[in-house]
């Protein structure tokens, strides 16, 4: 056994002296992806609290799925972690999932095996590998941990992971330590003692690819057409420069023809 899988299990030993967290009541696979997008970067009670004020203001998930992104938001706070990016992600993926089924549920995938499943999990647009792990795991009882960016920075303060930010490399690392039956156990363990750690040093920003492209489409036209301004004045300016050249040697050259005029004259005259 490694130092690291040592100092894992010296942690997940302790950790379960100290807390005594609650299973997740069962949930179907939509529900569960919603839990799982409120979890995300989160903590359980701030998810279980958000997925009560959302459906209570909803009357079913379909409706959640076709409300504004600014009213979802509203719901569950401005102040949630992330909340711009997890109502997108959320509404992206519920509308794949109705796309897929014709309405907001996952049965074509039930009793179905753990690959197909999964796949299917896969297929889902902007769906983080936490919300995708913890749906496998809490109702398909696939092998998975799931493990964000808050899970994997403690790990990694408590020298069990040499890098908490490669979030796949983390959850193999934990795959590998915690048997199959043993995964849920360990995930509401490491959830709760996540939860109760003062995480501070962690800078996280957003991770949406849309909402980046947004912002950057906003800025490029501007730049385009300033640029195009200062190549037009640039040309005008040449333009200009050039016909003040060419005003000046035509000067220079009647200057000259005048010059040369008087000359002959003078020269005639002296000839007489």
């Amino acid at each position: 056994m490694s130092d690291q899988a040592k100092k894992f299990e010296t942690l997940l030993g302790k950790i379960k002296k100290k807390y005594k967290p609650e299973e997740f009541p069962p949930r179907d696979g939509v529900t569960q992806l919603m839990v799982g997008f409120l979890t995300w970067e989160a903590t359980r009670d701030q998810a279980e609290d958000a997925l009560g004020a959302l459906m209570e203001a909803m009357v079913d998930v379909n409706e959640l799925r076709v409300t504004h992104v600014s009213e979802l938001i509203d719901i569950i706070g401005k102040k949630y972690p992330f909340v711009e990016e997890r109502i997108i992600r959320l509404k992206e993926a519920l509308n794949a999932v109705y796309n897929l089924e014709h309405g907001v549920t996952m049965k074509s995938i039930d009793g179905k095996g753990k690959k197909e499943q999964k796949a299917y999990l896969d297929t889902l647009p902007a769906v983080p590998a936490f919300v995708k792990a913890q749906v496998m795991l809490l109702c398909f009882g696939g092998h998975a941990m799931p493990v964000d960016r808050r899970l994997g920075y403690l790990l990694e303060k408590e020298g069990i992971v040499d890098n908490g930010g490669d979030l796949p490399a983390v959850e193999s690392f934990l795959l590998k330590q915690v048997k199959a039956s043993d995964c849920l156990e360990s995930h509401l363990y490491l959830q709760a003692w996540a939860d109760d750690q003062k995480i501070t040093g962690l800078k996280m920003k957003s991770t949406v690819i849309e909402i980046e492209d947004k912002s950057r489409k906003t800025v490029k036209p501007t730049a385009k057409k300033s640029t195009k301004k200062g190549s037009s004045k640039k040309a005008e300016a040449s333009s200009s420069s050039k016909k003040s050249t060419t005003k000046k040697t035509t000067a220079k050259k009647t200057a000259a023809k005048k010059s040369s005029s008087k000359q002959t004259s003078k020269k005639s005259s002296k000839k007489k």
